[in-house]
């Protein structure tokens, strides 16, 4: 098993996904989530995360502030994880206190994901110039480090303007809650490496594009100076069956619906399935041994501190899900831990 300056072996985090349109009631889904969370808890998960996404009535996402703060209360042992706010379209005076309220309320168990977003429907419907999300992203997080530390602050940038603001409510976490930085593409991981506490490693860059991307990482820390590392969070896509085929053919239709999603909201990524060269793809797919095989070699190429697993698929029903966490739980871990 992989470890990360010696503190200690990977961690494992359920990522709570949606494969529910709005028709479907939010209290399934919710039962759903709850219901995989105790299961991955059982197997020795300390982390929940949850993303974010506005407008978008065919796949239905949570808001991950609240909806964390309210998991975070009824299962004490884990912390949760925003996997990511999309911070262009949001206030950092607004993001500031709700981030330092989730930590309070949580004693000290929030971590700040955030991303750059990429769905040109989200950016229409805040009325923000999509083009500006960047600057508008790296203006936010300087605010919002710059409240947590309890100063007033006046800020005169491109996007924001105010004089003598304080916050109301402090983080827990001193200096700030854990901030992950969302990024699969170069210059985005570049800025992860400074921005950020961490780099969030996104599920759609290849094994061999992520390989690549982590010593980009590294190096920007290591040119800017940055902080030692504290988190190398890394998602990937995994399904587990009898065989790679049966693992291939289970998979394939749901891929083809996820990231068909993804495509249409505006996303250059392709299902990735059928791909002859393993480092060439994002999916660890076959039997307990192939899976923990395959996250080793990755997690001997790029140190995880985290690895963040999604058991939800759309077109598989929840005790597909609760199928899947539980081999995963019960036959995969063993074997990295072994």
């Amino acid at each position: 098993m992989a470890y990360l300056n010696n503190d200690g072996p990977v961690r494992f985090g359920l990522l709570l996904t949606s494969v529910h349109d709005r028709s479907v009631p939010a209290s399934q889904q919710i039962a759903e989530h709850r219901e995989l969370i105790s299961a991955a808890v059982d197997h020795g998960f300390d982390l929940v995360v949850a993303g974010q996404h506005f407008a978008a009535p065919t796949l239905r996402y949570l808001q991950p502030v609240p909806y964390l703060t309210s998991i975070a209360m009824t299962f004490p042992s884990v912390s949760v994880a925003t996997g990511v706010l999309l911070l262009p379209l949001l206030h950092p005076v607004g993001v500031a206190e709700e981030m330092a309220t989730m930590d309070a309320v949580t004693g000290g168990r929030a971590i700040m994901g955030v991303g750059i977003g990429y769905r040109q429907d989200e950016f229409d419907a805040f009325g923000i110039d999509r083009t500006t999300r960047t600057a508008r992203f790296e203006e936010s997080l300087e605010i919002i480090r710059a409240l947590w530390t309890g100063q007033p602050l006046t800020h005169h940038g491109r996007f924001f303007q105010f004089d003598n603001v304080e916050l109301s409510t402090l983080p827990g976490q001193q200096p700030n809650p854990p901030i992950w930085v969302g990024a699969q593409v170069e210059a985005s991981v570049r800025r992860a490496a400074r921005a950020g506490d961490a780099w969030y490693a996104a599920p759609f860059p290849s094994h061999r594009d992520l390989i690549d991307l982590y010593q980009v990482y590294l190096e920007e820390r290591a040119a800017h100076g940055s902080r030692a590392l504290t988190a190398i969070p890394v998602r990937r896509e995994v399904y587990i069956a009898d065989s790679p085929d049966e693992a291939e053919a289970a998979v394939s239709a749901g891929a083809s619906s996820r990231y068909g999603t993804y495509r249409s909201w505006g996303l250059d990524v392709d299902d990735g399935l059928g791909r002859s060269d393993w480092l060439d793809n994002r999916f660890v797919l076959g039997t307990p041994s192939d899976v923990a095989e395959g996250l080793s070699h990755l997690m001997d190429q790029v140190e995880h501190s985290h690895f963040v697993y999604k058991p939800q698929w759309p077109g598989h029903d929840h005790a597909h899900a609760m199928a899947q966490l539980e081999r995963f739980g019960a036959e995969v871990i063993p074997l990295l831990s072994a």
